[in-house]
């Protein structure tokens, strides 16, 4: 097991992706190690961590600004951890909520991730629920795509692939 916590950060305005970094985190706990979940809002440095899981809503093709900045403001010390990023996003009817795997990440995601060496990233599909509030959730309700395309099992298998790495490299 690692010596440090594994920390799970997210960006979520209306908890969809909060929900999945709990999967996450449960997930990990459930494989034995020690975890910190926080919104990327809270998270003040990376230090105590051993890995870090990001992930973040996508909204009008981009990353949630809170986990962008935590990227970015970390990235010498996430370049010295294991990391993996995730993004909460594809919603409706048709082929990217069936296959999220295949929709690319938001504009600088990627180069984000290479530039800290990032293991891993995945796509997941998200949710709209207009109860939520908000103006981008009623555009979008309103243009019948409300719904929830989040697929948890394959959240929590994620995770394992996590806890999985996680204990061959230590």
């Amino acid at each position: 097991m690692l010596a440090r916590p594994v920390l799970v950060a997210y960006a979520s305005r209306h908890h969809g992706t909060e929900e999945m970094a709990i999967e996450i985190a449960d997930a990990l706990r459930a494989a034995g190690f020690e975890v910190d979940l926080r919104a990327a809002s809270d998270v003040l440095t990376i230090e105590p961590y051993g890995a870090v899981i990001v992930g973040s809503a996508v909204y009008m093709f981009h990353w949630e600004i809170p986990a962008l900045e935590l990227i970015r403001r970390e990235r010498v010390a996430l370049a010295t951890r294991k990391v993996w990023l995730f993004s909460s996003g594809p919603v409706g009817d048709g082929k990217s909520t069936r296959h999220p795997e295949t929709v690319p990440h938001p504009d600088g995601v990627d180069e984000l991730a290479d530039e800290v060496g990032a293991r891993g990233r995945a796509m997941f599909g998200g949710r709209v629920d207009p109860r939520q509030g908000g103006f981008a959730m009623a555009i979008m309700a309103k243009a019948g795509l409300e719904g929830d395309w989040r697929d948890l099992p394959r959240v929590r298998a994620w995770a394992h692939e996590i806890a999985a790495d996680l204990r061959a490299a230590t």
